[in-house]
């Protein structure tokens, strides 16, 4: 079996953290990221992962052409991922854990009932990946706040709200 690719990988964190390849690349953590799930999950049950984040993609695009090439459209990603990952016992976990690793910067054990099923691993325990994974976390971005007793928000800046981007808001009102 190959080892889960890296630029596969970078596609699905793309697809479930709704953030830009450039973005998530810019937290300095991809690679350290992929290497936490193989090691808490195992190479077979990311290659599986993947393998469903490649036919959602390709759903997803249905006659229109090659899934890396395009412009997908959002909706039909978003129900082929719940039907392909988000709604299978063994991925679903897997990729929840893959969300908050990159909001929370942070890997949350697996629920029990699946390390009973699939088997634990020793790194499959919560814990940090790096001091920085709480600083670079996307939790920070997506609410436009600095982590606290992190990075600094400069002089005066608590006088003025969050601001939250468009995109978040998903039709809802400020």
């Amino acid at each position: 079996m190959t080892a889960p690719s890296f630029e596969e990988f970078l596609r699905l964190s793309v697809d479930l953290t709704a953030f830009g390849e450039t973005e998530l690349l810019g937290t300095g953590l991809a690679r350290q990221y992929l290497a936490k799930v193989r090691a808490a999950c195992g190479d077979e049950i990311v290659t599986a992962l993947l393998d469903a984040h490649r036919a959602a993609r390709a759903d997803a695009a249905g006659d229109a052409g090659s899934p890396d090439r395009m412009l997908l459209d959002r909706i039909l990603l978003g129900r082929s991922l719940r039907h392909r990952i988000f709604s299978d016992e063994r991925l679903g976990p897997v990729a929840r854990g893959v969300i908050k690793l990159w909001y929370a910067g942070m890997w949350y054990a697996l629920p029990p009932e699946w390390t009973d099923r699939y088997g634990a691993h020793a790194a499959g325990e919560a814990s940090t990946v790096t001091a920085a994974s709480y600083q670079e976390g996307l939790l920070w971005r997506a609410i436009g706040a600095n982590p606290p007793g992190a990075k600094g928000p400069g002089y005066g800046s608590w006088a003025q709200p969050p601001r939250i981007e468009d995109r978040y808001l998903n039709g809802a009102t400020k």
